[in-house]
């Protein structure tokens, strides 16, 4: 027979957890171990309590180190507490160079298009009917800059731009070039600037790429955005397991599960429940965006990407770069991503044969790269140009061709279908994270997912601070660890140290999460202990 305050018992526990009235009222009280008339009911009401706040199933409430008198937890159960936790820490203390991550990744999102905008004088020519070889173009530039060695050409590819002629300049610091343009109907020099790597970044993008790198601290600033985009990508897997199980486990999850996955659960508005919602169905729908930017940020990072780089080495999964030697068993030149760091020195003695570039230009448009191109003169003898197409917005491929300047004959072909798959993945994995294979929409989804990281940071710290028992006190972590399965510590750890060599900066900062969590559990089960104490005695 149920009795008239079963159903009120239960209904007190679920808005108030056993934990958050100890803190609320002083030393823990465990209401479930009186002795009245109703003891067994009482029991049964205490299991139901403890149920209902599993950690996996609402995320809400830390009732502190466990006791003999906890139910044991399946594997499964307890391997999502330690997620909640793991989430809950890197959450905390990794949000705020996320925060600085996502900002200046919105502002990098749209740096192609800002870059167009301020530099539009210099990028852009007068159209005109008539274009002048391209040597007579490279001549008005080295007249401007004389002494300096040219190191790539971009020739003008329609109507309307300027050519671009890059020196190499000492004066600039180091990765910077000169970049001279010219309008190719008039050889008319419209102004230069300095222009970082191979990709051309000038003043202002090169500016905001550097704050999104390392904050324009250097080497020691790559450490920031490393450690963001390792725990990145750590953040939105955990956090779609355990929104997964949350949706699941309420009443709504039971009859369908994808709609409140992706809609988010009924909560009246302003509550923790409801900031819960908006963070899990914000991370649900930029998933693929985050992953997308965590692992391709990850292969420039300094730690993550030797790892990365040296994995690809020896599984061979690189594609043999183009051969730009024109003698017998020469080495060839670098990989087909070496652009990306600047120009190659050329030889002291060596004179550039810019009277070559318009042969070898044609050479190339006749081979069929007519679309925009950059060419790389040869830095030494017995060594041919380089030809590559650029990529710009909705160009899915580059094709690249060496010639010998002198003869005209081509001396090796990489065509971008025959590229190892993880050259391809490589190649648009860059274009996308920059801004560039899909022009402005890319630039505006990267952006919108930059502001949508920042959110779901903001509203994780309004989660964390509506959990905290009294006014002035301090929340607790999430995921209680109780339970018995070494299966699921052992499971963790394994992940833990595979992850943790893989991403060096990951596991080094979990080992000081892991160290906090237990200096924390520590600290409660000493304070827990003392306030039993007179308690038992009496």
């Amino acid at each position: 027979m149920q009795m008239p305050g079963h159903r009120r018992v239960i209904g007190r526990a679920r808005r108030s957890h056993p934990y958050t009235a100890a803190v609320t009222h002083g030393a823990p009280r465990h209401t479930c171990g009186r002795t009245s008339a109703h003891q067994h009911l009482r029991e049964r009401s205490c299991f139901s309590i403890m149920s209902v706040t599993h950690p996996t199933a609402s995320h809400t409430h830390d009732p502190g180190p466990s006791g003999p008198d906890h139910p044991t937890r399946s594997v499964g159960a307890q391997l999502g507490a330690i997620l909640a936790r793991v989430h809950f820490y890197a959450g905390v203390f990794v949000a705020p160079f996320l925060i600085v991550a996502a900002l200046s990744g919105a502002l990098y999102a749209v740096a192609p298009t800002l870059e167009k905008l301020v530099y539009h004088d210099q990028i852009t020519a007068p159209p005109s009917s008539t274009v002048l070889p391209l040597e007579q173009q490279i001549a008005a530039a080295q007249a401007r800059f004389p002494g300096l060695d040219v190191v790539q050409i971009w020739p003008a590819d329609h109507p309307g731009t300027a050519t671009r002629i890059l020196f190499a300049d000492d004066s600039l610091e180091d990765g910077l070039e000169r970049a001279v343009f010219v309008d190719p109907g008039t050889a008319t020099v419209q102004g230069d600037l300095s222009s970082y790597s191979g990709l051309g970044e000038l003043p202002v993008r090169s500016w905001i790429s550097s704050l999104h790198r390392d904050l324009h601290l250097g080497p020691p600033g790559e450490v920031y955005s490393e450690l963001a985009a390792s725990w990145l990508l750590i953040l939105a897997l955990t956090g779609l397991v355990l929104w997964w199980r949350k949706v699941r486990s309420t009443r709504h999850g039971k009859t369908s599960t994808m709609s409140p996955f992706l809609r988010g659960i009924p909560a009246r508005p302003g509550s923790r429940q409801k900031t819960m919602s908006l963070h899990a169905t914000l991370g649900t729908w930029f998933t693929i965006a985050i992953l997308g930017i965590a692992m391709t940020g990850l292969t420039w990072s300094t730690f993550a990407g030797a790892n990365i780089d040296t994995v690809v080495d020896k599984m061979s999964w690189r594609s043999e770069p183009l051969q730009t030697s024109l003698t017998e068993n020469a080495p060839a030149a670098a990989g087909e991503h070496s652009e990306h760091q600047g120009h190659t020195p050329t030889s002291a003695a060596f004179q550039v044969p810019v009277a070559q570039a318009h042969e070898v230009l044609a050479v190339a448009r006749q081979a069929g790269l007519d679309g925009p191109v950059r060419m790389f003169p040869p830095s030494e003898a017995d060594t041919a140009w380089k030809v590559s197409e650029r990529w710009v917005p909705w160009t899915f491929s580059s094709d690249s061709i060496a010639i010998d300047g002198a003869t005209g004959r081509i001396v090796d072909t990489q065509d971008f279908d025959d590229l190892s798959l993880y050259s391809k993945l490589s190649s648009w994995g860059i274009y996308l994270h920059m801004g560039i294979l899909f022009g402005l929409p890319l630039q505006i989804a990267l952006a919108a997912t930059a502001l949508a990281i920042v959110a779901m940071a903001i509203l994780g710290y309004r989660m964390w601070w509506r959990r905290r028992p009294t006014r002035g006190g301090l929340p607790t972590a999430l995921g209680q660890l109780t339970g018995h399965h070494w299966q699921a510590y052992l499971i963790a750890a394994a992940l833990a140290v595979a992850i943790g060599a893989f991403l060096p900066l990951l596991g080094a900062s979990l080992a000081v999460f892991l160290t906090i969590d237990l200096a924390l559990a520590t600290r409660r089960t000493i304070a827990a202990n003392r306030a039993s104490t007179p308690a038992t005695s009496k």
